[in-house]
């Protein structure tokens, strides 16, 4: 049984830039009682399969944590516009306080002088 023999490649990844080694097989056929090299092409292979899923789940991650920032950041501003919108709520409140207690003063002034101002009824003995 023949099998290939690896060739170390040179890869760069396309987002990020850096060298990554890149084990392939050439058409240079192995031994087959060569059971060391053999064991070694599978571990490179293994390697290999493993740094594939590496990168895919670190893609998979940067993409969640992406989503996940831009969904912080959407939260901070809607906290932010409702901190505004507490903030002008009070403010009208202690505004609308402020005017009830003046109308409630008013009123009382104008009973009290409307109460003073009227004549005083006596009542008549009742008959017996």
């Amino acid at each position: 049984m023949e099998s290939a023999r690896p060739t170390t490649l040179r890869y760069s990844h396309p987002q990020r830039g850096d060298n990554v080694l890149r084990m392939a097989r050439s058409d240079e056929p192995l031994r087959a009682q060569d059971g060391l090299n053999l064991a070694g092409q599978a571990t490179v292979d293994l390697l290999s399969q493993v740094a594939e899923t590496v990168a895919a789940t670190e893609v998979r991650a940067e993409a969640l944590l992406v989503r996940a920032i831009e969904q912080l950041r959407e939260a901070e501003e809607r906290n932010r516009l409702l901190e505004a919108r507490v903030l002008e709520a009070e403010t009208r409140a202690k505004e609308a306080e402020r005017w009830l207690r003046y109308v409630h003063a008013e009123i009382e002034e104008k009973f009290a002088a409307w109460r003073n101002a009227r004549p005083r009824r006596t009542r008549a003995p009742a008959a017996a």
